[in-house]
C-alpha cells in the first residue's frame, strides 16, 4: 500500500521557463514501511531576438533507492506511470533509484522546424539498489555492488510540422555505457534511430 502526496511549480518570466515537481510517497511493503521520494526540475532560457530563437534548457532529476536490500523497509520510488520516453526514445533506462543531469539545445530555423541536441548522464542515488528498465523490473540488481555511475546518452532530434494536423519526426540516439554497467555485464554502447508521423485531429 503506498500513498503519494506532492507538488509543481512552474511558471515564464523573461525568457526564463521553469518546471518543478516533488513527490514523497509513504506506506506499508509486506511487514516493512516505505519511505520514498523525488525530485524533478526543467529550467530554460529562450533568446528570442537571436536567429533561431534558441533555447538552452537543463533537467536534473533524482529519485531515491532502497538502502538495505536485507531489511524489511522500502526506499525504492515508484513513477507510478511514467511515459515510455520518459529519458529520451530509447527508453533504457526508468526513473527509480537515478540521478541524472540533462542539458539540451533546441532550435527553430523557423516556425514548422525544431531541431534539439541533447545528452543525459545517468547516476545511481543509491549504491544499494540496482538499475530499473521503464517496466520498473530490475535490469541490474546491483546487490554485488559496484560504482555509482551507468551511463550517458547523446541524441539529436528533428520535428518537422508538414501541415496544421501532421508532424514528421526522426530521432538520433547512443547511449555509452558507464562503469556500473562494466562491472554488472552485458555493458554495451546502444544506438538507437526512428521516424514516425503524427497526426493530431
Amino acid at each position: 500500500m503506498r500513498h503519494s502526496v506532492g507538488t509543481r511549480l512552474w511558471g515564464r518570466h523573461a525568457g526564463w521557463d521553469w518546471n518543478f515537481e516533488f513527490v514523497y510517497q509513504f506506506g506499508e511493503f509486506g511487514d516493512g514501511n516505505i519511505s520514498a521520494w523525488t525530485a524533478a526540475s526543467d529550467t530554460g532560457f529562450t533568446f528570442a531576438d537571436v536567429a533561431w530563437s534558441p533555447r538552452l534548457g537543463l533537467k536534473a532529476d533524482v529519485t531515491s533507492g532502497d538502502r538495505n536490500p536485507n531489511d524489511r523497509d522500502l526506499q525504492t520510488i515508484n513513477p507510478l506511470f511514467p511515459k515510455g520516453a520518459y529519458f529520451g526514445e530509447t527508453g533504457l533506462i526508468g526513473p527509480l533509484n537515478h540521478i541524472d543531469l540533462h542539458p539540451a539545445l533546441e532550435l527553430h530555423p523557423n516556425r514548422s522546424l525544431t531541431l534539439t541536441l541533447d545528452g543525459d548522464f545517468f547516476w545511481r542515488e543509491s549504491t544499494h539498489d540496482g538499475v530499473y528498465n521503464m517496466g520498473q523490473a530490475v535490469a541490474r540488481s546491483g546487490v554485488a555492488g559496484g560504482s555509482r555511475y551507468v551511463g550517458a546518452q547523446t541524441s539529436a532530434q528533428v520535428e518537422w510540422r508538414l501541415h496544421e494536423n501532421l508532424t514528421w519526426t526522426a530521432n538520433y540516439s547512443h547511449f555509452f555505457a558507464g562503469a556500473f554497467l562494466h562491472e554488472n555485464p552485458p555493458g554495451k554502447d546502444v544506438n538507437y534511430f526512428s521516424t514516425w508521423i503524427t497526426f493530431r485531429f
